[in-house]
This record gives structure tokens, sequence and C-alpha cells, in this order.
């Protein structure tokens, strides 16, 4: 697995890699995940083999924004202003999809859970790549890992940005029409 630092050049060469449908790990503002291009689903399929994920489990998505948020999920107001408040960072918000050929790629035909992460790292990956799965990187049922060097699983690329938060986002379900906490993550009951 190649390594690259968190700098102009490591960023455009995991982008570009992304870009090619390769695997990436890169660090976020929670924990280190590990994805690619979501429309990818020879990538996406890598994804779950690595994981040794369930695949009815579907794959969250890392955007660069509410707007692109916006885009990809149905965002009512109670949702946009909970999303203008907390993002970015550590809430992902599961929704009914807009872009339906996206939740099919990514394990879910009707919903998808979407984040607008923090960090300078993975805000500058996703300015060069607009989009990406983004999961944690650990075999499932396996903790997150916040350090590259905790790192146990390969992809093509490992973006080292040295330690992140630490703790895994919280994750609301907004698609059934009562908000549903799924974990409780670093927000824990904060969300209001």
């Amino acid at each position: 697995m190649r390594r690259v630092t968190c700098h102009k050049h490591g960023i455009q060469e995991t982008a570009k890699m992304i870009t090619d449908g390769m695997v990436a790990i890169f660090p976020t503002d929670t924990v280190y995940g590990i994805g690619c291009n979501p429309y990818d689903i020879k990538a996406v399929e890598r994804i779950y083999r690595i994981k040794n994920r369930d695949r009815s489990k579907a794959l969250p998505i890392l955007v660069k924004s509410t707007a692109q948020a916006a885009d990809i999920i149905r965002m009512d107001d109670s949702m946009r202003l909970l999303a203008d408040k907390i993002w970015p960072g550590p809430l992902t918000i599961i929704s009914q999809a807009k872009d339906i050929t996206l939740a099919k790629t990514v394990g879910d035909r009707k919903r998808l859970a979407v984040r607008v992460p923090a960090g300078r790292c993975i805000q500058h990956l996703l300015q060069e790549c607009k989009m990406v799965v983004g999961t944690s990187a650990n075999r499932s049922g396996e903790r997150a890992v916040s350090q590259a060097g905790q790192v146990s699983i390969m992809a093509d690329i490992l973006l080292d940005g040295g330690i992140s938060g630490g703790v895994e986002s919280t994750i609301l379900d907004f698609s059934g029409g009562d908000v549903v906490m799924i974990r409780k993550g670093v927000l824990g009951g904060g969300v209001s």
C-alpha cells in the first residue's frame, strides 16, 4: 500500500487514485476512513470485501458541503437547520435518496447516509474528488482507528494526516418520518 502525507501532492495523488477506481484510506475529523468513488461499483465491492462488511449494510458518503448533500438526499427545513448548525462536523444524516443510482451502488435502493466532515485533510481531498464513500478503516466488528499506524486493513493508498478525533460520528435517520438515533457517536445526546 502506497503511503503519502496530507499535503498538496499527497492529496492530489490520493484523489487521482480514487477517480481512477482505486481504494484509499484517509483521516477525517472523527476516525480514519476507507473510501472510493461511490459511483464505481467495483471499487465499492472491494470495500465490502476489505472490511468483511455485510452487503446489506449501506456505505456512507462524504461530501464537501450541505448544498452537495441536498443534491443527493431529500432535506427538509429541520434537517437543513441541523446540518447548517453541525456541518462540517461529526453528524451523519440518513434520508431518502434523490440520486437513486448512487443509492443502489452503495447498498440501499432508497436511502443514503451522508456527512460533511470537518478537518483540513478530508476537506482538501473532497475539493479534489467531490465525494467519496467514507466508512471506518477497520474490519467490521473491530474498533475504528484514529491514527494511520493503527490501520490494519489494506487499500491502494494511505493518506496519513496524523491523529484524527478518535470517536465515530453520530448517525441520525430521518428517512422514516420520526428521527431515530442509530449511533450516539461523538455528539452523544447533544443533538438538538
